[in-house]
């Protein structure tokens, strides 16, 4: 029954660019690309226990990626998509050495001063269009009328391949290794988990999904600057969509982003009213239900299953 609604859902979303006007499709997309990122930081924090404040530089790693080698080589914008990804994977690579020095809030903080610095870097290199950024020159050589079609799809296969990934991880005993390594790091080394490796492969990993998703959202805009592209909003949203929805569950930030897309656009006449509205639900959130809005739906449905089986 539930792989049916799956399949009947993406198969709905998939079809999705021929039933929506333009402004519908980049809504959907948008959803998309936040779950995309959400999921991502959601396999760091939520499963892995490694806190990042810095995911939006491998969002901007993929989004430059994508503009920059495409601009120089003859290289399709759509086949640069999972190549930023990679990109932004070798990213996270180059920085374990000295982030994984660091350890809880350091790390974070770690994370956070490593974007800053790409960031000044980025915006002070000609090659990269300093300050004003880039245009998608590659877009002479394909049929843009196609392109938020094909972002909308590129989305749809990262978020639903992502939420695969992390229903994947959970069945398996790698999954229990990352668990055991969450909740105490030193009684899971002493068992023989490999915690450095495991530590490694999920920020990898994590960064090349944060890295796809930043191609896949500027690839729709045409255009991508430095203050878009490394706005620390895409890592302080995700990290509100994931508190509301649930960390460490794949449910979680999907409720997060279709709660946090509907207070944006019900707000929208009342600009900053939104952040102050997910502030304090997930004050709220954190203070009443810890597992987030995910836990919540796990306690309430088996007591309306028993109210409606026992009347």
């Amino acid at each position: 029954m539930t792989r049916a609604i799956l399949v009947l859902l993406l198969t709905a979303l998939a079809a999705a660019p021929f039933a929506l006007n333009a402004g519908g499709l980049a809504l959907l997309t948008e959803m998309l690309v936040l779950l995309a990122i959400a999921q991502s930081w959601n396999l760091l924090a939520g499963y892995g226990g490694l806190l990042s404040l810095g995911h939006h530089a491998f969002v901007a790693t993929g989004a430059y990626l994508l503009f920059a080698v495409t601009r120089d080589l003859p290289v399709s914008p759509y086949i640069m998509v999972p190549l930023s990804g990679a990109g932004a994977a070798l990213l996270a690579l180059a920085l374990t050495p000295v982030l994984f020095r660091l350890r809880e809030v350091y790390f974070a903080i770690g994370m956070w001063v490593a974007a800053e610095i790409i960031k000044i870097v980025v915006s002070r290199l000609h090659y990269f269009g300093g300050s004003s950024g880039l245009p998608l020159y590659a877009a002479r050589r394909i049929d843009t009328s196609w392109l938020p079609a094909s972002a909308h799809w590129f989305a749809l296969t990262l978020a639903a391949g992502l939420c695969l990934g992390l229903w994947l991880l959970q069945q398996s005993p790698y999954g229990l290794h990352v668990h055991a390594m969450r909740d105490d790091e030193t009684a899971a080394r002493s068992l023989g988990v490999k915690t450095r490796r495991i530590k490694g492969t999920i920020f990898v990993l994590s960064a090349a999904g944060c890295g796809m998703a930043g191609a896949i959202s500027f690839l729709g805009t045409l255009y991508v600057s430095p203050v878009a592209a490394f706005d620390i909003n895409w890592t302080v949203n995700v990290i509100f969509i994931c508190v509301i929805g649930g960390l460490g569950t794949i449910r979680g930030p999907v409720l997060g982003v279709l709660l946090f897309v509907v207070l944006r656009e019900g707000l929208v006449d009342y600009p900053g009213w939104s952040q102050i509205a997910l502030g304090t639900i997930a004050v709220a959130v954190m203070l009443t239900a810890p597992k987030g809005l995910s836990g919540l739906l796990d306690r309430l449905l088996p007591r309306a299953r028993t109210a409606a089986r026992d009347p």
